[in-house]
């Protein structure tokens, strides 16, 4: 089911935004994902790749945790990252 999956954390003009890449095949799922009340991310933008989609998108810290626990990305580590980044600014 999350096979192909990635997500990561990324700053964008001063912005945190979560960065999930999504196969084609579950494009339709993952947005109904990202933009049902419950969830309530704002989608930023996106761009198309040769098979996926990179979606760009805000959200709350707890939907980020979420992916992060699914998709078994090093959140932590991107936290620092983008601390580093915005010190760096």
């Amino acid at each position: 089911m999350y096979a192909g999956l990635k997500f990561s954390l990324e700053m964008v003009d001063g912005t945190r935004l979560g960065k999930l890449i999504v196969p084609f095949p579950q494009i339709a799922r993952w947005l109904n994902f990202l933009t049902s009340p419950h969830y309530g991310a704002q989608i930023i933008y996106t761009e198309q790749g040769s098979d996926t989609v990179t979606i760009h998108f805000d959200a709350y810290d707890e939907v980020y945790e979420y992916l992060n626990a699914r998709l078994g990305a090093k959140l932590e580590s991107s936290y620092q990252q983008l601390e580093a980044l915005r010190l760096a600014s």
